[in-house]
């Protein structure tokens, strides 16, 4: 529909029930959906330096009206993980895996999508910062390897922060990481209703 492609589209909960609503009565038919696909730029200040950068966190909102309206945001943050194999294997010479998290979640009330990415960074090893120094880099080495996790045991620090949170109705969590001394990657999830 030309209307829809002429004013920016409101990504709230209340702005795509508005925006489905106008296309299914527009349409006349019994339901519609949309998904919409974006960045979340979220501002990072490196730990030693306290350099800015923006780190890019993939968004997508899955928007559906029938009966009821329901919404499902996801949004997926890099961060670090240390193993803890190569940890006790070989003291404090462990070795960093990059990973990504993929969180997707339906809410009662408002949920900032910047909760999700400051939850998830609390529940790695160590966040991931698109600017870093020398300094920098130094610290978040030293503090991922006071808290060296397997991907089960991150996908198990999300989950638990997201069970704390009264307006979490449903979520999955998802988390790859990009494993840099074998040939593959590993990867863990869960999904848990309240």
């Amino acid at each position: 529909m030309h209307e829809f492609g002429t004013e920016p589209l409101d990504l709230s909960a209340e702005g795509l029930e508005a925006a489905l609503r106008r296309l299914r009565d527009a349409t006349g038919g019994a339901s519609a959906h949309a998904e919409v696909e974006c960045t979340l730029f979220v501002e990072r200040e490196a730990p030693a330096s306290g350099s800015r950068s923006l780190l890019a966190c993939p968004t997508i909102f899955e928007a559906s009206l029938e009966d009821e309206f329901d919404l499902v945001r996801t949004i997926e943050v890099p961060v670090m993980t240390v193993c803890p194999c190569s940890k006790e294997a070989s003291g404090d010479r462990a070795h960093s895996q990059r990973g990504h998290v993929a969180v997707s979640f339906r809410v009662q009330g408002r949920m900032w999508l910047e909760e999700v990415v400051e939850l998830v960074d609390a529940s790695a090893s160590a966040p991931v910062y698109p600017l870093l120094k020398g300094d920098d880099e130094r610290t978040i080495i030293e503090r991922a390897h006071d808290n060296p996790l397997f991907v089960e045991d991150l996908v198990r620090n999300v989950a638990e922060r997201l069970d704390s949170d009264v307006r979490i109705i449903w979520y999955t969590v998802e988390a790859e990481n990009l494993d840099s001394v074998h040939d593959h990657n590993v990867f863990a999830m869960t999904e848990r209703s309240h």
